[in-house]
């Protein structure tokens, strides 16, 4: 196993979501796999390679891969909470619902849960996702 210093798999981190938010996907995929091989007992690369499938719409392989950092950590409230917003943004009110609390719960004064309560108070107010936006699964 290569040890690679926590500082250097940050930046790395930090590239994939440049591309990512360069809409990069393919790139942004690459660099998040290579950090999970680097990182293999840290859920928090997985979760970012989920979210490379979850803003591409394709939800199902955003769920497994949550699941994935899930195994790693089963307490990470980060983890179920993008977690939570790929089953919303799937349709699955209920299982959304569930992941989020617990995200909640677990992270009650942090920024996972922040994002985990922000997303239940969408859902109290009637936030319904758009149907289309499964259509456009892999533009």
């Amino acid at each position: 196993m290569i040890s690679v210093p926590s500082e250097d798999l940050r930046i790395l981190l930090e590239s994939g979501y440049l591309y990512l938010g360069m809409l990069r996907y393919k790139e942004a995929q690459e660099v998040f796999e290579g950090v999970v091989a680097l990182a293999p007992k840290s859920e928090v690369p997985m979760v970012a390679l989920g979210n490379v499938f979850c803003v591409q719409g394709d939800f199902d392989q955003a769920i497994k891969t949550y699941h994935k950092a899930l195994e790693i950590d089963d307490k990470s409230a980060f983890a179920m909470a993008y977690l939570g917003e790929a089953l919303l943004f799937k349709g699955d009110e209920k299982g959304a619902l569930k992941n989020l609390n617990e995200a909640s719960k677990l992270d009650p004064e942090g920024p996972s849960g922040e994002f985990a309560r922000s997303l239940i108070a969408l859902i109290e107010k009637g936030f319904v996702p758009d149907p289309k936006i499964l259509a456009q699964k892999g533009k």
